[in-house]
């Protein structure tokens, strides 16, 4: 419990030296804030108890059995949490500002304005002591959980430490400015104060501080884990600081853009709650500045409380109303309104119990409330189908009340009854996740019982009404149209499907011209405004392939040629579902030769020609058709130049031929002129031959290549006496001792065709 004074904190002799502390006005924006936080459920106090004025001061013990407040009416009052009636109560000298309770309850601290601290044990209104905290106001009183060790702050810029067996300080430290708030671990040991300017970390067994911090503004409201690893501070610099034990630099701060009025820890530290000026509780956790939730009440934050498992936490507001949250929401468990300003909220330790001191003179304890419980008795029939009537059917118990509110929600339907029985026909198709709680008279809810229901939807219906033509040609546009129906809602989706080509359309009709040659399975179906698909409903769709063009050489003439001699090609294309775009003529050795139907071509190279004619379609198919054309070259036969001999002389002759495609395979020589070739040889014309007879004898050699074709050339031998008179020179010719030097002549080449 944190509690933070105000202005009016006005303690003898200290009128001119407190410096004023005005509570800011809100905003009519703060209360739109608190509407969109969600409203709190309501709740009500066990019991409460009205005192002579303002409560300034409430601490509960760990285990919610004892409640200490002190109040503007000088008393301090010590309550039992089953009766309003007070166990006792005490007046001291002043305005009773803070009160403080041991784990147990059997102690019990209260500072007053009367300048003194007082010791009570829960079975006596008589101190067992009274400690002097200077000539000031004590404004803040801590107690360890065993009771045995007791902090103070004082107006007299002072800490106090006391023990519980002696009236006289362990010790005192003078801060330099007023001491708004201490707080001592559970076991004692470290006490933390927070002063005008400073947070402070002390051991019991010194008044030196461990360290301190600057914050530059009033620590209004301080905090020590019970473990006394973490120190939170709330500061007027509108920051929540927390600090590790062993260090004073924090581990972090939270600027909330107002004062810092109030902060209280979890017994570990791992949760951290705080409230200020700007009417925000945040809940925090020891390992990041950013709240874990923050909820906006109507006004200024007074007090916050946290349990010491961190599981619930409190808090008390100018706008009068009291906070009990679990701590994994923001949302409230309840709120209560009281009939003023909250000052001061303490909380047990488990979280069960509550104690609220107000200005409006009281001391109010509440129950954390034991929640009701929930139970769907029914829902029939599961699973349903959609437009049938669904009944359902629940209770519920609440063992500190009675039930007065219920609740169906439906995981798709949102809200559907605050009736504990009803029946509906409306429900959506889907898994629903049925949800019913109850609220009791203390308005808490229970949680919620779950149902799983399943609305069976009735599917639609799908048709294919007609696909044509069908069967298709290949790239032929063809039509689709199909329809559904659906007897619970309507069509809104269509789909068309091919096995071949894959998704075709989302349209109810549409029409396509790029479909994949083949036997097409086409698959229709179609889906409801409630997002169910019908059932396929499939046709067969056969899309023939294109039928590729037809190429014929129609002629190649001739079909063997001598090199050099025109040849002339005709072609001819066609296509049975098209036209034909493209001729091509092609040759193995030439490569292409033309793009045209007809043509004719004097260059082609010798040889075996495959000739190869194709064309292509307006689909791009081609079709090829061959033809063979023979490109040769004929031989050439040289016999060599005319010479003279006598007769009986040896005569050579040396014959060669040539071939451009080839080569010789035979020479032949005819001797006499008679046609008759008396000589032949493989190798080569080279030979000897001699003539005893005079006369002038036509000598022919024959050559054959290898393809068979053949060439012939002659010369001229005269054969004569020498010195007889066949000559015009008066003598014979003497024959040439060699042949080999002659001459060769071209002769005239026979012909002769191979086919």
């Amino acid at each position: 419990m944190s509690l933070f004074f105000p202005a009016s904190l006005n303690p003898p002799g200290t009128a001119t030296a407190m410096r004023p502390r005005p509570f800011l006005l809100l905003i009519a924006g703060f209360a739109l804030a608190l509407m969109a936080a969600g409203a709190a459920e309501a709740n009500d106090p066990e019991w409460s108890y009205t005192t002579g004025d303002r409560v300034w001061s409430v601490a509960v013990s760990g285990d919610g059995e004892y409640i200490v407040a002190g109040s503007d009416d000088d008393s301090v009052y010590f309550f039992d949490r089953d009766s309003d009636t007070y166990l006792w109560n005490y007046s001291t000298g002043g305005d009773v500002r803070s009160v403080a309770i041991s784990s147990d309850g059997e102690y019990i601290a209260a500072g007053s304005v009367d300048t003194q601290v007082y010791l009570f044990t829960k079975d006596s209104d008589l101190p067992l002591q009274i400690y002097s905290a200077g000539d000031r106001a004590v404004v803040s009183v801590s107690i360890s959980a065993d009771g045995e060790y007791i902090a103070a702050g004082s107006v007299d810029e002072r800490v106090y430490l006391f023990d519980k067996d002696s009236s006289t300080p362990l010790w005192s430290y003078y801060a330099g400015n007023w001491v708004w708030s201490v707080s001592i671990s559970a076991d004692g040991e470290y006490l933390a104060a927070g002063s005008h300017r400073d947070v402070y970390l002390f051991n019991k067994d010194s008044s030196t501080p461990i360290w301190s911090y600057n914050t530059g503004s009033e620590v209004n409201s301080i905090a020590i884990s019970a473990d006394s690893e973490y120190i939170v501070a709330g500061s007027a610099d509108d920051k929540v600081h927390l600090f590790a034990r062993n260090s004073s630099t924090p581990l972090w701060s939270y600027d909330t853009g107002e004062d810092v009025s109030s902060v209280s820890i979890s017994a570990d530290g791992e949760y951290i709650v705080a409230g200020g000026f700007d009417g925000k509780i945040r809940l925090f956790d020891k390992d990041s500045s950013a709240p874990l939730w923050r909820y906006s009440t109507g006004d200024s934050v007074r007090s916050v409380a946290i349990s010491a498992d961190g599981g619930h936490l409190a808090g008390g507001s100018v706008d009068e109303m009291v906070y009990l949250f679990d701590s994994n929401s923001s949302t409230p468990l309840w709120s209560y309104t009281a009939g003023n300003d909250v000052f001061s909220v303490d909380i047990s330790a488990d979280g069960e119990y509550l104690a609220v001191g107000s200005r409006d003179e009281n001391v109010y304890f509440f129950d954390k409330n034991i929640p009701p419980t929930a139970t769907i008795e029914s829902i029939l029939p599961s699973p349903a189908y959609k437009l049938v009537q669904v009944n359902f059917s629940g209770s519920g118990t609440d063992s500190d009340g009675n039930v007065i509110a219920y609740q169906w929600t439906s995981s798709v339907d949102g809200e559907l009854s605050n009736s504990s029985n009803f029946n509906t026909s409306s429900l959506s198709a889907g898994n629903h996740t049925i949800s019913f709680r109850i609220q009791d008279n203390s308005g808490t809810w229970s949680n919620w019982d779950m149902f799983s229901l399943v609305v069976i939807n009735a599917p639609p219906s799908a048709s294919i009404d007609s696909i044509n033509p069908s069967p298709a040609r290949f790239d032929e546009e063809v039509s689709f149209s199909g329809s559904g129906t659906d007897s619970d809602g309507s069509v809104v989706t269509y789909q068309w499907v091919s096995n071949i080509d894959g998704n075709l359309s989302t349209d109810g009709a549409f029409s396509v011209t790029n479909l994949t040659t083949g036997t097409h399975q086409i698959s229709f179906q179609v889906q409801d405004s409630d997002g169910v698909w019908s059932s396929w409903h499939t046709a067969e769709l056969y899309v023939y392939p294109n039928a590729p063009p037809v190429g014929i050489i129609e002629s190649i003439e001739p079909l063997t040629a001598e090199k050099g001699t025109s040849v002339s090609f005709s072609g001819a294309g066609s296509d049975s579902d098209g036209t034909v775009l493209v001729y091509l003529w092609e040759s193995s050795i030439d490569g292409a030769l033309s793009t045209e139907e007809d043509f004719s071509s004097s260059t082609l190279s010798l040889g075996n020609h495959t000739i190869i004619f194709s064309v292509q379609d307006n689909d791009g198919a081609w079709n090829i058709n061959q033809g063979s054309l023979w490109i040769y070259a004929l031989p050439t036969a040289i016999a060599g130049d005319d010479f003279t001999g006598e007769p009986g002389d040896t005569f050579q002759f040396d014959g060669q031929g040539t071939d451009d495609d080839g080569s010789i395979a035979k020479y032949e020589w005819d001797f006499e002129g008679d046609g008759v070739y008396r000589w032949s040889s493989t190798n080569s014309g080279n030979t000897t031959y001699v003539y005893n007879g005079e006369g002038t004898y036509t000598v022919t050699l024959r050559v054959t290549d290898d393809d068979g074709f053949t060439a012939t050339d002659s010369r001229v031998i005269t054969v004569s006496k020498a010195g007889g008179g066949g000559g015009d020179d008066g003598g014979g010719g003497i024959p040439a001792p060699s042949l080999a030097a002659a001459v060769a002549a071209v002769a005239v080449i026979a012909l002769r065709r191979r086919r």
